[in-house]
């Protein structure tokens, strides 16, 4: 096991380039923390907190309070996130 925190956030970071976590949007810390603990192979709650809470004060993450609710994008790349259902009203039209 990796006891480095910057080899742990470096591929923390890796993996979700790598499976481009940016197009998930914004989502809760609890989903965050399932996808490290599967990454890591690691369930310590301690570790996964300390580990996600530097990376957002690196900004690799961005947060977002919604209602009584904070989500979280993962954005190392400082890209402007637009949500693709952001316009969609759910009324089908057939004209």
């Amino acid at each position: 096991m990796i006891k480095n925190k910057r080899e742990l956030k470096e591929l923390v970071v890796l993996s979700f380039k790598y499976e481009n976590e940016f197009n998930n949007g914004y989502i809760k810390y609890r989903d965050w923390a399932k996808k490290i603990n599967n990454i890591l192979d690691n369930y310590e709650h301690t570790t996964t907190r300390s580990l996600f809470t530097s990376l957002v004060k690196d900004k690799i993450f961005e947060k977002k309070k919604v209602r009584k609710k904070i989500l979280y994008l993962f954005n190392p790349y400082g890209k402007v996130w637009t949500d693709p259902y952001e316009n969609y009203s759910g009324v089908v039209s057939f004209d």
